[in-house]
Formats: C-alpha cells, sequence, structure tokens
C-alpha cells in the first residue's frame, strides 16, 4: 500500500487560492517550526561547545603545569637521594682504617707491599659493588699509587679525567667516547687529622639513568633531561631516549635551543630552580637544581602533547554536541509533523500488522482520541504478539518432546535414525564415515527388578550423562529403548580409533555408583561397525546390533 501524498493531507485550497496554494503547503507551517525550533536549539548548543572547549584547554594546561612540577620534584629528590647514596659509598671506602694505615706506611719506607694491602682492599670494595668501575689512590702531589678497576677499565682512566690534583671536588662528570656516562667520587684520605692522599671512584650512572626512564615521554610529556651547564670545558646533555649528546653542536630543535639558552646562564644555583613551569618557544618546562655539581634537572613537554591529552575529552564534547543537534533536529521534524503525522503512522501501522508484523508500535500520541486509539492499537499488537510467541515456544516444545528421550535426555530413536540418514546423505567418502556404537546394559533388569523403576531412572540418567562425557562434541547419542543406547561416531580424522572409544565407553560404565544409598556396577556390551559408502541406515543399524548380541554372547551372564 504506497504511502498518501502531502496532498491528501493539506487544507483544500479555497476557491479564491490559486497558485499560491503550493507554496503554502511547501512552505508552511510544518517548514517556519522547524526552522524557528533549529535556530533556537542551535544557537546556545554552538555557543557552549566553544566555551567549554576554551574550558577543556586550559584545564589540560593547568594539569600538564602540574605535573611537570610534580615531576620534577619527585626527580630532584630521587636522583639527589642517589647522589647522596654515592657520596656515602666514597666516604665507606675512604674510612677503612687498614687502608689508610697501610698508605701512611708506604709514605713513611716505600715498601710495595703496603700498596698490595691497598689494591687487595680496593678489589674486594669493586667486587662488592656492582656499579663501581675502578677505585684509584693518590698521593698528596696527585700521583696515582694503586687501583683496582673491572670491565676492562683503563689503568690511566684518571688521567683522562682530568681531575684536580690538589683539591678534589666531592663529584665530578666525565664521558668516555660512549653514550653511557659516569661519575667521578673524590674524597680525602685522613689519618691522625692530617691529609696523606685521595680516593676516587668511577662509578656506572646506571641508576640514574632507571630515574630517567621512569619519566621518559609519558603522559603529558614529562620527559626528564640532565644538564651539565657550566663548570666543565663542554655542555652535556643526558636523557633515557637520547643517551649523552652537546646541545652546542647538535641539530637545532626546541628543545636544543632551550639547553643552550639554559647553558649561557653563568649562575647555575639562581636560575636551576624555577617555582613554576616557563615556557620557551613550543616546549614548557620546569627546572629543579641537583646536588650534582654544576647539574640541573629539565623536565619538558610540548604543546602538541596538552592538545593529545584534551583530544579524547574534546572528541565527547563534540559527540555530545553533535547528539545534541540530532536531537534538535529530531525535535523539530517531530513537532513540525505532530498534527499531519498521526494518521499516516495509524494506516502504515494497520498495514504492517495486516501483513504479519505483530512486533510493529505506533508512537502513542500524546492528546486528544488519537492518544486513546494508538493506545489500543499498540495493545492489540501486544495482544497478537504474545500469542504468536506462545505458539511458537509450544511449537519448540512440542519439536523437543518429539526429538529427545524424556528420561535421558538423548535423541530418542526417531530423531536418532533422521541423524543417522543425514550423516549418509552427507558424507559418502570411506575414509571419513565415521562408524557406529550399538550399547546395551549388563546386570540392569536385576536393579530394576530388586530397587525399583526409580533406582532404574537414575542409573539410566547416570549411563546418558558417562556417555556424553566420552563422546565427541560432533559426535551423537541416542537411546534406542529400555536400557539399548547407541553413539553415532562422526568424521573420524586420522589417527582417531573408534575401539578407543569403545573401550572408554565400557570402562566409564563400569565404575561404580552409588543409587538409593547403595554402591551398584552395571556393564555394558557393546557392537561396533564401521560406516562403509554401500552402508544403509537400517542395514548399518542391524549389523551394530548383531554385533553387539556377539559381545553379549561371549560374556558371562551376570544374573
Amino acid at each position: 500500500m504506497p504511502p498518501e501524498s502531502d496532498h491528501a493531507h493539506a487544507s483544500p485550497a479555497g476557491p479564491d487560492s490559486g497558485r499560491p496554494g503550493p507554496i503554502r503547503r511547501r512552505f508552511g507551517l510544518r517548514a517556519h517550526l522547524a526552522l524557528v525550533l533549529l535556530t533556537v536549539a542551535l544557537l546556545p548548543l554552538l555557543t557552549l561547545y566553544w566555551a567549554e572547549r576554551h574550558q577543556i584547554q586550559a584545564e589540560a594546561l593547568e594539569l600538564t603545569h602540574q605535573t611537570l612540577n610534580l615531576i620534577a620534584d619527585v626527580q630532584q629528590r630521587r636522583i639527589n637521594l642517589e647522589l647522596r647514596r654515592l657520596e656515602d659509598l666514597t666516604r665507606l671506602v675512604s674510612s677503612r682504617t687498614q687502608m689508610r694505615l697501610s698508605l701512611a706506611a708506604y709514605a713513611r719506607d716505600g715498601d710495595p707491599k703496603h700498596l698490595e694491602l691497598i689494591a687487595r682492599s680496593l678489589a674486594d670494595a669493586v667486587g662488592s659493588t656492582p656499579d663501581l668501575r675502578g677505585i684509584w689512590i693518590r698521593d698528596p702531589s696527585g700521583r696515582t699509587l694503586t687501583q683496582a678497576t673491572r670491565d676492562g677499565t683503563l689503568a690511566n682512566a684518571i688521567d683522562m679525567a682530568g681531575l684536580p690534583r690538589q683539591a678534589p671536588a666531592p663529584i665530578l662528570f666525565r664521558r668516555f667516547e660512549t653514550q653511557k656516562p659516569e661519575i667521578w667520587l673524590n674524597g680525602p684520605l685522613v689519618l691522625n687529622e692530617s691529609v696523606i692522599g685521595s680516593v676516587h671512584l668511577l662509578v656506572r650512572m646506571e641508576n640514574i639513568l632507571a630515574l630517567l626512564e621512569d619519566f621518559d615521554n609519558q603522559y603529558p610529556g614529562g620527559e626528564t633531561v640532565l644538564l651539565l651547564c657550566s663548570g666543565t670545558p663542554e655542555t652535556f646533555a643526558w636523557s633515557a631516549r637520547a643517551g649523552v649528546w652537546n646541545p652546542e653542536t647538535a641539530a637545532s630543535d626546541p628543545l636544543n635551543d632551550l639547553l643552550r639558552n639554559l647553558a649561557q646562564d653563568a649562575d647555575p644555583a639562581r636560575t636551576s630552580i624555577v617555582p613554576s613551569t616557563a615556557t620557551h618557544g613550543s616546549l614548557i618546562y620546569t627546572l629543579r637544581a641537583l646536588a650534582l655539581d654544576c647539574f640541573r634537572l629539565l623536565v619538558h613537554t610540548s604543546p602538541d602533547k596538552i592538545t593529545r591529552s584534551a583530544r579524547k575529552h574534546i572528541m565527547l564534547l563534540v559527540y555530545i554536541t553533535f547528539s545534541l543537534i540530532l536531537l534538535a533536529l529530531g525535535a523539530a521534524v517531530i513537532l513540525a509533523h505532530v498534527i499531519a503525522n498521526p494518521i499516516h503512522a495509524i494506516t502504515n501501522g494497520m498495514y504492517r500488522l495486516s501483513q504479519g508484523d505483530y512486533h510493529t508500535r505506533i508512537p502513542e500520541q500524546g492528546w486528544g482520541e488519537l492518544s486513546r486509539l494508538t493506545l489500543a492499537f499498540n495493545e492489540t499488537a501486544a495482544s497478537l504478539q504474545r500469542a504468536i510467541q506462545a505458539r511458537l515456544r509450544s511449537e519448540r516444545e512440542l519439536a523437543t518432546l518429539a526429538n529427545t528421550d524424556a528420561l535421558t535426555g538423548l535423541n530418542n530413536r526417531r530423531r536418532f535414525m533422521e541423524l543417522l540418514t543425514q550423516h549418509f546423505d552427507r558424507t559418502r567418502h570411506p575414509a571419513n564415515n565415521g562408524a557406529l556404537l550399538y550399547l546395551d546394559l549388563d546386570g540392569f533388569k536385576p536393579i530394576n527388578d530388586h530397587y525399583g523403576h526409580d533406582a532404574g531412572d537414575a542409573v539410566l540418567r547416570i549411563v546418558a550423562e558417562r556417555l556424553r562425557r566420552v563422546v565427541r562434541e560432533q559426535d551423537h547419542l541416542g537411546r534406542l529403548g529400555g536400557d539399548e543406547f547407541a553413539v553415532l561416531l562422526d568424521r573420524l580424522e586420522p589417527g582417531f580409533e573408534p575401539e578407543s572409544v569403545a573401550r572408554r565407553l565400557d570402562e566409564t560404565l563400569s565404575q561404580p555408583m552409588t543409587i538409593q544409598g547403595q554402591q551398584l556396577r552395571i556393564g555394558c556390551s557393546l557392537g561396533l561397525v564401521h560406516i562403509t559408502p554401500d552402508s544403509t541406515p537400517s542395514r548399518l543399524l542391524k549389523d551394530a546390533d548383531a554385533a553387539m548380541y556377539r559381545a553379549k554372547a561371549g560374556k558371562p551372564s551376570r544374573g
């Protein structure tokens, strides 16, 4: 039934309407209502969208500032703790009494045995500290007396470091031609309040590297960079992602430009602490001072990462705004059609109902007789739907009862024969035809006679459940009658032996079962027949039955 045209619902034109009639129908009440409603709804929605977008970006920027400062404070504490641990390590090594006594004895008599004792003490210290690469001992004049190293560290590494000979600093940074920086730890050797030499430890910075890796480009950006910008011939920067590099000679980018600008500050103590975040070009950063000489801690991010962090909230705002626009558009259409559409809805609903679509419903009108009419229509359609669903449930239940054995839940004899016939129609290849097992319980009748039919029914249900556990999912089970069962083994894959299934069935069914507080045992007789291309369902069942009786005849009677 084709839908009626708009002309069928337009007010008939009067005698003097003439040509303006179609124009009024085209730009009538519905169009004007829709236009007004959309205009009134869209202006506040768009204003709200731009205001909320600006607020989300501002909150994302504020969260980034707070997070950068938090990361910088945490990293400053953690790295300073590691540096203090290294200073404590230097004090621990220099406090060894035997080493200082040997050094003083060597200074008096020059006996090399004293240096050997010192070397053994140094070797013990190197061996017990995994991140220690070597220890060197100098006399007050700066001459190296002895050392202990590991991992191929050069014996003259202390000379390559360019350390001051007279007043060694507590901690100095050094770098070989690798991307793994190292730290010199220096301390005086004092005996009886006199300086008798100095100790110099070369330590890997792997623990500090691990701290840098904790905040390597994680949201909202907190990459941690260590900057050595004064007190050394060169300026170095170090991060977990890029390793060690010289910003002065590196390619120009926002980070290197910022590092070069910070390295020009001659007084790092004055500017190394930025109480809040600052900006430089396209980077947002914050600085902290460290206990390590000439080192500062930089944590930075970029506005792009702030945009990415706010993008999820902005997209949610876009979805909400778009949904509200669609809702406003839908409301305009509904309001514009609220007078003309009810008759269309009821007419179309009646047509669909006459075509058998009992799920059909029409929107209930909110006023007048149309509300009662649509309510009555929907109730009628719902009643018809419930009746149809009840009939379908009854048909499914009847089909289940017709195909299922009520006691065991297995396929009954009729359904099993249908499945067997379908198997023959589906496959005719000898290598994949399957096999049929015919099974009869031994000793079932005495249980049924002695303990009653309830016990017999319980035995049959247990047997059915054990059969389900043994066979595969694609196999079919059926109760053919009484205590006789059949198993159709479908699709025999290479290596699969039906005889093994028969043995497992025999073993499973032979296990004791508890019925009415008594432990009872039954057995079974099995007949196995392989399905061949020239088999038929009835002939196959007879052959399996005959094989079962031959197996039963070969067993001693169980009474």
